[in-house]
């Protein structure tokens, strides 16, 4: 039987911007794809309307549930809890699944006695009170929104001198009152729930922020693989260092050499690599649950501290095209059809 893969995603916009996604499946064994939003899927009769490629062609087709899924999309608001709600729906399977908000991965990740001393303090803001105690105690904190990604609405608060210091990428830093603190936590709060983490100084020699991210893919027989560690580093002025905002990505090992001196730079580097070893696999068994692959952002402060911020379940591939180059990228991207391929040779 030709199977058609299941491709969920936020937002189709142009079914054509999918043809890559198409070509991969194609390339194993696929009979084409079915793109869809978690709204399409109408869990009662078990059947799909999306955007069908086979044959060459686009159509717009109502289908049973695909035997294999891939999850690809971003998803706010009532979006979340629908796609939950499709990814939940016994015999509808998908290559990954969810590992829940920043707080819930932080609860999980605190009980693995070798990442609990590289975790930041990380809390869920109640409300305005909780959060400027929260910045009295650590006198500089990121605001963070609990489901974001990409480093988008992220807010450093730092107390100085009886101010407070309000820092947003691509924005003058403005000084503010508690008052006015109160206000801008009502705001975010208004619009989804947030977390506060402490920050901490991890920008380098030149004073820019930089951080490291380890991509690690499950390769179709399996196992983890790591597939690239680059250091991440913003443009000038930001405080985050996504790519996608400008930022630029730089061989690993080389740059905390440079940074922290030969030793100390290439022990950091074997502490980064055994951390992103590490972490997938106990993820899995933490969770209960079967992940394909995983972005680990993880930071050096200026006296050479290694910190694991975050793990993300989606995570972009561009430090494999800044880094390793187009065909380096094209196979990164590949390898989840890979993944989705053996998953269904072992269920038939």
């Amino acid at each position: 039987m030709s199977d058609i893969l299941g491709i969920m995603t936020h937002r189709i916009g142009h079914a054509g911007s999918f043809a890559r996604h198409a070509k991969s499946a194609l390339a194993e064994k696929f009979s084409g794809i079915l793109v869809y939003t978690p709204k399409d899927v109408n869990l009662t009769t078990r059947r799909i309307t999306g955007y069908v490629y086979k044959g060459g062609t686009w159509s717009r087709q109502t289908m049973p549930f695909p035997r294999m899924n891939m999850d690809i999309g971003f998803y706010k608001g009532s979006q979340v809890a629908r796609a939950t709600l499709v990814k939940k729906a016994p015999s509808f399977p998908f290559t990954g699944y969810g590992i829940g908000n920043k707080i819930r991965i932080q609860n999980h990740l605190l009980t693995s006695p070798v990442l609990k001393p590289y975790l930041l303090p990380t809390e869920l803001v109640k409300d305005s009170s909780s959060f400027l105690a929260f910045v009295k105690k650590y006198n500089s904190v990121m605001l963070k929104p609990i489901n974001g990604w990409g480093g988008r609405d992220i807010v450093r608060v730092t107390l100085e001198q009886g101010q407070y210091k309000v820092q947003k990428n691509g924005e003058q830093t403005r000084l503010t009152s508690a008052v006015g603190i109160r206000s801008l936590i009502r705001r975010a709060l208004s619009k989804e729930r947030q977390i506060m983490q402490q920050w901490i100084d991890i920008r380098n020699k030149q004073g820019i922020i930089y951080d490291i991210r380890a991509l690690m893919l499950k390769k179709s027989e399996g196992n983890w693989e790591t597939t690239g560690i680059a250091v991440r580093e913003a443009q000038r002025g930001r405080i985050t260092s996504n790519l996608k905002s400008g930022g630029h990505a730089f061989e690993a090992s080389s740059y905390l050499k440079k940074e922290f001196g030969d030793e100390k730079g290439e022990a950091l580097a074997k502490s980064v690599r055994e951390l992103a070893e590490y972490i997938p696999t106990f993820t899995e068994k933490s969770y209960g649950t079967r992940l394909c692959e995983l972005g680990i952002d993880l930071a050096v402060d200026a006296q050479g501290k290694l910190w694991l911020l975050e793990i993300n379940i989606k995570p972009g591939k561009k430090i494999m095209r800044q880094l390793y180059g187009l065909k380096a990228w094209e196979q990164c991207l590949h390898t989840h059809f890979q993944y989705a391929r053996s998953l269904l040779s072992k269920t038939q």
